[in-house]
């Protein structure tokens, strides 16, 4: 290849990188959210006042996604009241009532450190459960975040078996953020 096509190549790379981060940018993820090739989108279309601790939830995410190996992609977390909640739940797994967490995976190659997903969390939910474990609200809902970010990178919960590793995943992350998990039964 002679040098004329080198710098015609490096500059069609550019360009493609570039229009990459513009189509970020262009769906609401700017650049400054983009953590180690992961960009984040937080998006609160709650009415409800429940605290939210976004920077927490992203330092737990980025740190599940870098253990298991994801080096770019987009995650989106989304919060909603109980209505929408319970909408999405019905349309996507037939149970017709609010859930505290959804997660869907919209690519993953986890071999080849991608994931793009989203995690749509309740806060009407984590405020209605929370007292039931000693803790407040925002933790509660941190802990609905982490769960759904643990089942895009493939943990699971839905076994007996698989149960007390993605209980101890959770305590890992919410640990990290410095969040004490209080001893409930399952905990």
């Amino acid at each position: 290849m002679s040098d004329a096509e080198n710098k015609t190549a490096e500059n069609s790379a550019q360009v493609e990188e570039t229009n990459e981060l513009e189509e970020f940018e262009e769906d609401g993820f700017d650049a400054e959210e983009v953590s180690d090739g992961v960009a984040f989108e937080f998006i609160d279309e709650r009415e409800t006042e429940t605290p939210i601790d976004f920077e927490r939830m992203e330092r737990a995410v980025a740190k599940i996604l870098a253990d298991a190996g994801v080096e770019r992609g987009r995650m989106e977390i989304v919060v909603l009241d109980a209505e929408p909640m319970r909408e999405t739940n019905v349309q996507f797994l037939g149970h017709d009532y609010p859930t505290d967490v959804l997660a869907f995976a919209l690519e993953d190659d986890l071999e080849n450190g991608l994931l793009e997903g989203n995690v749509l969390v309740c806060p009407d939910v984590a405020a209605e459960r929370a007292p039931e474990f000693g803790w407040d609200a925002a933790e509660e809902l941190l802990l609905y975040v982490i769960h759904g970010a643990l089942h895009l990178v493939g943990y699971d919960d839905h076994s007996p078996e698989d149960a007390p590793t993605m209980r101890a995943k959770e305590r890992e992350y919410l640990a990290f953020v410095g969040v004490e998990v209080p001893q409930t039964p399952d905990a």
